[in-house]
């Protein structure tokens, strides 16, 4: 269960980025970026990585303390399969779920950097894979596991705009990255649904 917990925070983790309501910020956060020199750039970058990590680290270690022993084969079954259709109902309704801006409850918010900022946001398309690494978290009932599964959550969510940061944004990036953003919710719901359908023939 901790290496499944592992691959998934990391795998969904990278996914995020490249959700639709997520890759257009974190790609002008990102251009931004790469007009700084370099010591601002790594302090912008850290403040997104830490912020967000911690943020994550709450949520995970959170949801691991708590626990969730009695989580059946067929409620994860369940949840997969909903969440996977939710992400292809939204490719042609709009959901209208809001984003959650954790950092609007800090004091003084608004004088925040754009990194922290942007670290304490859960992007709308990003809720359903948050709660995917947070409810296998509540199965382990390890909080140390669950760190390492913000960790990886963060780190991966974040390369892709150390990337951006470091590489000129021209006309093929772009076009690179409006397709992953066309193409990345229908990746991510095959993969929960291939998922759903692993615990359906192993019954784990």
């Amino acid at each position: 269960m901790n290496a499944v917990l592992l691959i998934t925070a990391a795998g969904l983790g990278f996914l995020a980025f490249f959700e639709p309501c997520t890759i257009a910020t974190h790609t002008l956060f990102a251009a931004r970026l790469s007009r700084k020199n370099t010591r601002q750039r790594a302090l912008a970058l850290a403040e997104l990585v830490l912020s967000r990590t911690l943020l994550l680290t709450a949520i995970f270690g959170v949801a691991a303390w708590v626990g969730l022993k009695n989580f059946s084969a067929g409620a994860a079954m369940t949840m997969l399969g909903v969440i996977g259709a939710i992400y292809l109902a939204s490719r042609t309704y709009y959901l209208p779920v809001p984003h959650i801006e954790f950092f609007r409850l800090v004091p003084g918010h608004v004088r925040l950097p754009q990194g922290i900022r942007l670290g304490l946001t859960l992007p709308a398309c990003t809720l359903p894979l948050v709660v995917v690494v947070g409810v296998i978290s509540a199965s382990t009932c390890r909080p140390a596991t669950a760190v390492l599964a913000a960790l990886a959550f963060g780190a991966m969510f974040s390369l892709p705009t150390l990337w951006n940061s470091t590489h000129e944004l021209n006309a093929g990036h772009r076009d690179f990255l409006g397709k992953a953003a066309n193409l990345s919710p229908y990746i991510t719901t095959l993969l929960l649904w291939s998922g759903a359908i692993l615990i359906w023939k192993t019954g784990v």
